[in-house]
């Protein structure tokens, strides 16, 4: 896949050599001035020193140039007043070598939870890391950003605008830990547009209802949860909310969002397979979306998918304990076409053989229609694995 570069946008990366060793873990984007940025974060009420300071710094730093000054192994959460001085000690540091108020320096971490932060390791890799800044280190960017990813996540577009190419490109990370509210999840996402900070928030809020906030592989939210959306300010004339541009701009920013979110559930941790929960016939979203999210959250359902065991039981009992359902009579399952149960008992079409056989296949999807109105919601889930297990039973060590 080519990667376009986006203007205006310089990244590069550098060790910290602090919990991955030589690996670069260190990550500074640097955006030119006159920029638009849309964050969103965790609705976790335990918020970590980043991402309070990156939401105080992001209403300070409007059309300033700005850097985006990650880093992936320490999370810099539940350290109190130590954590918020040395989160603050990073920006005023690499403000400072690259020339520029501490507030427009936006921090972000991922990692281990209820450890201080090696600061001055991790100073000195962001200021090799500003020594080196280009605009094509997307690829180093992506992988610089990981912890128990197995591989980076990187996706880019190309919009026609008549002569005029606009590009869409960006990565992010996470593998477990994940549920709407963005998980142990960080986003960045880049377009070469000029778009004013209501749109952009527009679109990105659009954006993640789409993907992340349809995702989950444990039902954990994390404290650093975040997702920066930007605008380069780059084309010769502001995108307007209605025009035929802005559609095509919001349709490709969609499309990125909900691929990152695909990624992401392909390389969850310990995952064989990737599972959609789709809910019909719902009386209200609400009820679908509630419904989706605690089938997809079940950890009986999630070690059935896993050992190949097409337990219909289980599923139905996960969609009986939705707070949001109290009649399952009407309640039908397929998987992947394949009936396993009707109004609420075992499909007299069931077949445990075809059953079987359709569990075995590494993409699912349960379709459950409730029978009660005309409202849908999907999630995307993985299965639960004794990897899961072994990566989440000695993360620390």
């Amino acid at each position: 896949m080519k990667i376009n570069n986006i203007t205006g946008i310089n990244m590069a990366s550098a060790s910290s050599n602090t919990r991955y060793g030589k690996r670069d873990d260190s990550l500074l984007v640097s955006i030119e001035k006159g920029s638009t940025i849309s964050g969103k974060f965790t609705n976790n009420s335990f918020k970590s020193a980043p991402v309070i300071t990156a939401k105080d710094h992001l209403e300070k730093c409007s059309g300033k140039e700005i850097v985006l000054m990650i880093n992936a192994g320490n999370a810099n959460a539940g350290t109190g007043k130590k954590g918020a001085k040395d989160v603050l000690s990073c920006c005023k540091s690499v403000g400072k070598e690259m020339g520029i108020n501490p507030e427009s320096v936006l921090p972000f971490s991922t990692g281990v939870i209820g450890e201080y932060l090696k600061t001055d390791e991790y100073i000195g890799a962001f200021i090799k890391a500003s020594k080196r800044l280009k605009s094509n280190n997307w690829k180093q960017a992506a992988r610089s950003i990981l912890t128990t990813d197995t591989k980076p996540k990187l996706l880019s577009r190309m919009i026609k605008n008549g002569s005029e190419g606009i590009a869409v490109t960006g990565f992010a990370k996470g593998s477990g830990m994940i549920r709407p509210d963005f998980a142990t999840l960080l986003s960045f996402v880049f377009i070469d547009a000029k778009i004013n900070r209501s749109l952009l928030d527009n679109i990105h809020s659009e954006a993640l209802s789409e993907s992340f906030n349809r995702i989950t592989v444990d039902g954990d939210t994390s404290p650093n949860d975040s997702s920066v959306l930007v605008a380069s300010g780059r084309t010769k004339s502001p995108v307007k909310r209605g025009t035929a541009i802005e559609r095509k701009i919001r349709s490709a920013v969609i499309e990125i969002y909900k691929e990152l979110a695909d990624a992401l559930i392909k390389d969850a941790e310990g995952a064989t397979k990737k599972i959609t929960i789709k809910v019909v016939q719902a009386k209200t979203e609400k009820q679908a979306e509630s419904v989706a999210f605690t089938v997809a959250e079940s950890p009986l359902v999630k070690t059935a998918m896993f050992g190949n065991d097409a337990n219909w039981g289980r599923i139905l009992s996960a969609i009986g304990r939705s707070p949001e359902v109290n009649d399952v009579s009407k309640t039908s399952i397929h998987l992947n076409g394949v009936p396993l149960a009707k109004n609420g008992n075992l499909h007299p079409q069931h077949s445990e053989s075809k059953a079987s056989k359709a569990i075995t296949k590494k993409n699912l999807e349960v379709t459950i229609k409730l029978g009660l109105g005309k409202s849908t919601f999907s999630v995307i889930t993985s299965d639960f694995s004794e990897d899961y297990l072994l990566i989440n039973s000695d993360y620390r060590s």
